[in-house]
């Protein structure tokens, strides 16, 4: 099945023709392939709405619905740093068990995400709905609270466990959930009201859009946009840095796998992260990661799967070294060295630097705003 059969087929459009250069504004681009951010997406069978945005807000931040009541989605993907932590691995919820156990893949952004059409490093969802209900059966945010040591995904408990706090801990969900989509969940089905809660979570991250970089400025016509450094950079990007063979379309991802040897095999064979391979179970998939958007990128550190690189600059030596070539199965576009100088990474920092967006306020409620 491909990456996009579960994408609402507005949203499958739109990422098509943002990618394609097909609106008649792309004419006007300086490099189309690498056009704007399009609109936020419609999904044809989920209406965006004030009551649907306010519930998923309200979901995001309340830390009563995690197991030990003390964790949240903003825990992890906060909303002053980017919708991110900058840890190379997050510890979501530090009160359980008091060595609480961290994830064991860096915690990608969340700007853009509803745009995404396979989400996680090895592309395990291709329901943004599901990923983002997700967490709630997982052993740091589970709203059943595992006992220590377990760390079993258990989602039929943990979509109880979250039904019995909607409807019964914290009542007063039944009345928003019922506002935003019609259904009373005291009396629908375990999976409805966890597709519920997905729903309104997505709804909530329409609000987490990053556009109108600097590069989008410029793209578009103003000169002043872009500084020399930044404007060198994207020949780089562009030309001899092949950064566009994997960071293309509007969001600066191909949303598919590569593998930059940032998982080698050992002495043994086995990686410590089988990456694309343990959704796939084919051997060219193995070390192979989901790539990652390019836009934010400059404040989203830090890089890699295992948030093993801090810096862009370390992170691009990587690329243009013998490193990236490690993994017998790397990707054949390492074939060729890239041979880069180190004024041509500082030049591609400076393109990297003009894809930050303008500010993105999530607006966090007070207290006193939660049901």
């Amino acid at each position: 099945m491909s990456a996009t059969a579960h994408l609402a087929p507005a949203l499958a459009l739109t990422l098509a023709l943002a990618a394609c250069g097909s609106s008649p504004e792309d004419d006007e681009l300086r490099v189309p392939e690498l056009g704007p951010v399009p609109e936020v997406p419609t999904f044809a069978d989920d209406p965006l709405t004030p009551a649907k945005l306010e519930l998923g807000r309200a979901l995001y931040f309340d830390v009563r619905l995690s197991g030990s009541g003390k964790t949240n989605c903003d825990s992890c993907h906060i909303h002053t740093t980017n919708l991110q932590d900058n840890l190379p691995l997050s510890t979501p919820d530090r009160s359980f068990p008091a060595d609480s156990p961290t994830v064991t893949r860096n915690t990608p952004s969340f700007l853009n995400m509803v745009y995404a059409p396979v989400t996680r490093w090895d592309g395990s969802h291709t329901d943004l709905v599901e990923v983002l209900a997700f967490p709630f059966a997982e052993p740091n945010m589970n709203t059943a609270l595992l006992p220590v040591g377990d760390p079993t995904n258990d989602v039929p408990a943990a979509q109880q466990a979250l039904v019995q706090k909607l409807t019964q801990t914290i009542p007063g969900y039944v009345a928003r959930f019922q506002d935003a989509f019609g259904v009373d969940i005291a009396s629908a089905t375990l999976v409805e009201t966890w597709r519920l809660t997905g729903r309104a979570l997505r709804a909530f991250l329409t609000l987490a859009v990053s556009r109108d970089a600097p590069f989008d400025r410029w793209n578009a016509g103003d000169d002043s946009a872009m500084d020399a450094a930044a404007v060198r950079g994207l020949a780089l990007f562009r030309g001899k840095g092949r950064c566009i063979a994997c960071h293309s379309g509007p969001l600066f991802t191909d949303f598919a796998y590569h593998n930059l040897s940032t998982s080698p095999p050992r002495a043994d064979g086995t990686r410590a992260d089988e990456g694309r391979f343990l959704v796939t179970g084919q051997e060219a998939d193995r070390g192979a990661f989901l790539t990652p958007t390019l836009r934010q990128v400059f404040d989203t550190s830090p890089y890699f799967h295992d948030g093993a690189k801090f810096g862009l600059r370390d992170t691009i030596r990587h690329l243009a070294s013998d490193a990236v070539t490690a993994d017998p199965n790397h990707d054949p576009l390492f074939a060729t060295p890239l041979e880069l100088s180190d004024d041509e990474i500082t030049d591609l920092i400076a393109f990297l630097r003009a894809l930050r967006g303008a500010p993105v306020s999530l607006d966090p409620p007070a207290p006193g705003s939660l049901p």
